[in-house]
């Protein structure tokens, strides 16, 4: 279709006239309505627009060259109404600005605290380093665990093991083993593939659910719209016979584009049994089915294995003669040391996605997504030995040390969702309004055996049971705009199913069989505003870019790249929760005990701060947080005349309060007056997390909650030429903080402080590209996690080198 608008220069205004466009008054109209709906042009309506428009994709590229720029200057009396539009092909990408843009396709960001990073920002990060992908983004905390690729996120004081707290997202899709009933993460994407990370802070269960640490969106690539065929491979090696092989193909034929990886990982560690393995691929296809309308098909599959050496220990542990009790394995004697022989994880993970994005009309647009698939998580572990303490190397027959403990879950989960967004007149400016409809349903078969050596695959049946969740909301929020104030409230219902229930207990000889089976309403709520301070004129040089010549064309009046200056204060009050797990629907030890009257963990939160890119090259947000967390479910001690027992309840509130502050600046862009430099640019950041969290009631009054530093800071400097060449040295200090909710001194993790240096170069047009980098650079020692058998001591100083081919 063509646009009857006679001028091309002015390309929103074509696209948002694409419809009905009988005058360029006509079409500057319909612009100014799109470009109202989202700050600095990133209004999902302009990318639907170019689709319908026929517009030529371009796909996701890499350098900003690509981009096609279009810059609108109106007076501050139509502050809104005037944009910087980064139109990507398929995509409107949001334009650099350290938040999310307030209306992002079928989602209101608006009042909310966002971020989002990309990781081809970063020189290229090695065997999926998320401390390093996560650097410019503050609060998240990666807890390392070298020995396996799983990932584990804290966020303000809330538990990182497996990433429990935090919804973690892919393309909208939770990623966690079952999001109700069994909420780890084991799976985390390959950052090759990401196109960039999003993280919502308070708000984000409005929008996608449960846990109270907010949710983490890994927006993976597109297909590139603009070649039949691109071709990468990447070989990376390193430390400790480090092997990575990420290899992708993608492209558009017609209306069919296609992206698909293969990503291979092995490292054998720097302890026995610290070995593993990855090997994981996806293939995502998109169809466009019309002008404006598309379906995008994901299928995934990934499987991994990996020792698991076991945990040390920094407190003594003596015996009844005085002498260390045998198997200690002291973190200061020797950090290298394993305390499990036998001890092996495995996980496989296979995943569909099916999407369909329609245009309705200028002003509506819908989102449906149908999903599945399928997780199995085992383990096995030798039994015996303790916290630091490694099981008799010499069992004599029927020990505990002589059998290990063997577990499956399987997880088949399902699911749809429908969004919808709206734009709509109201008193002459534009809001909007969003919402959908989810359903989800997961079946859980776990089974635990008795091995009969310490290395055994296959063992006795001792526990079979079944969970099963259903889940059913419905979710709203609208954006009320009234000029310069936007005002969000939004709501959630949630209906949620959750049965368990035992088919063999063999550790209960005489006992019944339990079944239990709870159904919950949680309705939650929330307010958010933002009100802009500043949203001014392009700023413009009268001055030419470095190294320039100095004609008088250089000189003249030239609007940035970077977008308007722009300042907002934004807050946030809104409800989150966190649902019962099945091992806290019905107890499957031999000595435990589950409260029938089991509540929800609740949790109410704050955020009120200030963001803004007040200049081309300075970007900063700034703003405190207040969080309760109700009803944390955890296990006590009873002991009575039938003796001792563990009890599952809800075992008190904590308080989690702080500040985060983060900016970043590029440095040749000030000394070049705000325009690009022909040296590139050189971006300083650095952020901050200061945290003070307590339990307020129950056993553990008066405690910090776990993973909860002071303070965590993150610094450093990346430097990239004409995505030619990259650098990077990237810093990170922790301070010290507790692993256990009981504060005790086993668990105990000291601060530390670690530098990454990381560089790339590109030839022949990017053809090929070398890869290099030192992680922990200054040798630091250290560990940032503790698990139930004791210390995980973290890398030292480490190496690797790899090549790129792209053609």
């Amino acid at each position: 279709m063509q646009s009857r608008c006679p001028t091309f220069s002015r390309l929103v205004m074509t696209l948002a006239a694409v419809f009905s466009c009988d005058s360029p008054a006509d079409a500057q109209e319909a612009t100014e309505r799109s470009l109202n709906t989202g700050r600095q042009g990133t209004s999902e309506y302009a990318r639907g627009v170019a689709m319908a428009a026929g517009v030529t994709p371009q796909g996701e590229h890499r350098a900003a060259d690509d981009a096609i720029v279009i810059a609108q200057q109106t007076s501050a009396e139509t502050t809104d109404m005037s944009a910087s539009i980064v139109v990507r092909g398929f995509e409107v990408a949001p334009v650099e600005y350290p938040a999310l843009p307030d209306v992002e396709g079928t989602r209101i960001n608006s009042g909310k605290k966002t971020s989002f990073v990309k990781p081809e920002e970063f020189p290229a990060i090695a065997n999926n380093n998320y401390r390093e992908a996560l650097a410019t983004t503050p609060g998240l905390l990666v807890s390392e665990e070298p020995s396996s690729p799983i990932i584990n996120i804290g966020y303000r004081g809330l538990d990182s093991q497996r990433s429990e707290s935090t919804q973690m997202l892919k393309d909208g899709v939770s990623i966690k083993n079952e999001q109700f009933g069994f909420p780890e993460s084991h799976y985390a994407p390959i950052l090759d593939a990401i196109d960039r990370i999003e993280f919502i802070r308070a708000g984000a269960s409005l929008q996608f659910g449960p846990q109270p640490g907010g949710a983490i969106n890994f927006v993976t690539r597109m297909p590139q719209r603009d070649v039949p065929f691109e071709f990468l491979t990447k070989n990376l090696f390193g430390s400790d016979e480090l092997y990575q092989n990420f290899t992708s193909a993608n492209g558009t034929a017609g209306p069919l584009g296609y992206y698909a990886y293969y990503d291979h990982r092995e490292r054998e560690g720097f302890r026995t049994n610290s070995d593993y393995e990855v090997n994981a691929g996806s293939v995502k296809l998109v169809y466009d089915v019309s002008a404006d309308s598309r379906l995008v098909l994901t299928l995934d599959g990934y499987d991994e294995e990996h020792g698991e050496p076991g945990g040390l220990t920094e407190v003594p542990v003596f015996g009844e003669d005085g002498s260390l009790v045998p198997g200690l394995a002291l973190y200061s004697r020797d950090r290298n040391v394993t305390t499990r022989f036998f001890d092996r994880f495995r996980l496989e993970r296979y995943y569909a996605t099916l999407e369909y994005q329609k245009i309705v009309s200028e002003y509506t647009q819908i989102d449906i997504k149908a999903f599945g698939g399928y997780l199995s998580r085992f383990s096995k572990r030798q039994r015996g030995g303790d916290f630091g303490i490694a099981p008799d190397p010499n069992p004599e027959p029927d020990s505990d040390a002589s059998t290990n403990d063997i577990q499956l879950r399987e997880d088949w989960t399902q699911g749809a969702e429908l969004r919808l967004r709206h734009d709509y007149n109201l008193f002459g400016d534009t809001s909007t309004l969003a919402g959908g409809l989810y359903f989800y349903h997961a079946v859980q078969d776990r089974s635990d055996k008795r091995g009969e050596t310490p290395d055994a695959e296959e063992g006795v049946l001792r526990r079979f049971n079944t969970g099963e969740t259903y889940d059913g909301s419905i979710f709203a929020e609208n954006r009320f705009h009234f000029g310069r104030l936007s005002i969000t409230p939004g709501v959630r219902l949630e209906f949620f199913q959750q049965s368990l229930s035992e088919s063999v207990n063999t550790t209960k000889p005489g006992e019944d069989l339990l079944e239990r089976s709870d159904f919950s309403f949680v309705p939650l709520f929330s307010l958010g505003a933002s009100y802009v301070l500043l949203e001014a004129q392009e700023i413009v040089s009268g001055s030419p870019a470095a190294g320039d010549s100095k004609g008088v064309k250089d000189v003249a009046p030239r609007v940035t790249a970077g977008g308007r200056p722009r300042v907002e204060v934004y807050g946030t009050v809104a409800q989150a929760y966190r649902p019962r797990t099945y091992g806290e629907l019905v107890p499957t030890g031999p000595g435990s005990i589950v409260n029938g009257d089991l509540e929800e963990g609740h949790s109410l939160q704050f955020e009120l701060g200030t963001r803004g890119k007040p200049l081309p090259y300075l970007t900063f947000d700034v703003g405190a947080f207040y969080f309760d967390f109700e009803d944390q479910v955890g296990d006590i001690t009873i002991t009575n005349a039938n003796g001792t027992f563990s009890s599952t309840g809800n075992v008190g509130d904590a308080r989690y309060s702080g500040f985060e502050a983060a900016a970043e600046l590029d440095v040749l862009g000030m000394i070049n007056g705000g325009a690009d430099s022909r040296y590139g640019r050189f971006n300083l950041y650095g952020n901050i997390t200061l945290l003070d969290t307590e339990f307020t009631s129950g056993p553990n009054k008066g405690f910090d909650t776990t993973y909860a530093p002071d303070y965590q800071f993150k610094i450093g400097g990346i430097y990239r030429w004409k995505e030619v060449a990259k650098v990077g040295l990237l810093g990170t200090f922790v301070d010290d903080s507790y692993a256990d909710v009981n504060n005790t001194p086993s668990h105990f993790i000291p601060a530390y402080a670690v530098w990454d240096l990381t560089a790339e170069i590109k030839f022949w047009d990017g053809r090929l590209g070398l890869i290099a980098g030192i992680n922990n650079l200054f040798d630091e020692d250290y560990y940032g996690e503790i698990r139930d058998e004791g210390i995980v001591p973290a890398y030292r100083r480490n190496y690797y080198g790899g090549v790129t081919v792209r053609f």
